[in-house]
């Protein structure tokens, strides 16, 4: 049975926790206004997410994003949009295709960020 102490005994292993900051996205604003209700200070922002926000949702803590043509779609960012658009254009099922292409199986495959079809497109080339 391990041992409860305030300070480590010598040769015992100690788990340590290390948490690491996550900085505002483009899913900051959505998520503190859906979850709290809380809107940006700049009143054009605001206006936007306020109109925006029925697009979205929150399911255990994750933004998700209604489509029209697909039911639901998760919301990525940063290095998750460059891993996606690295495995459909490259990956194991890649094609090579192009930026509008890349885009658009980005979106049957249930993902989205806002600048995906410059971001493809850009990718692609």
């Amino acid at each position: 049975m391990p041992r409860i102490s305030r300070y480590p005994v010598a040769g015992e292993i100690v788990p340590q926790v290390h948490q690491i900051e996550v900085g505002e996205t483009w899913m900051t604003s959505y998520q503190c206004y859906l979850a709290d209700g809380i809107l940006p200070l700049d009143l054009a922002e605001a206006r936007k997410i306020k109109k925006n926000s029925s697009k979205y949702t929150i399911i255990d803590g994750k933004l998700f994003r209604h489509g029209f043509t697909h039911p639901i779609m998760v919301c990525v960012d940063g290095e998750q949009c460059m891993r996606i658009m690295a495995e459909l254009h490259e990956g194991i099922c890649g094609s090579h295709i192009g930026g509008r292409s890349l885009s658009s199986k980005a979106i049957h495959a249930g993902y989205y960020w806002p600048t995906m079809r410059e971001d493809c497109t850009r990718y692609a080339q």
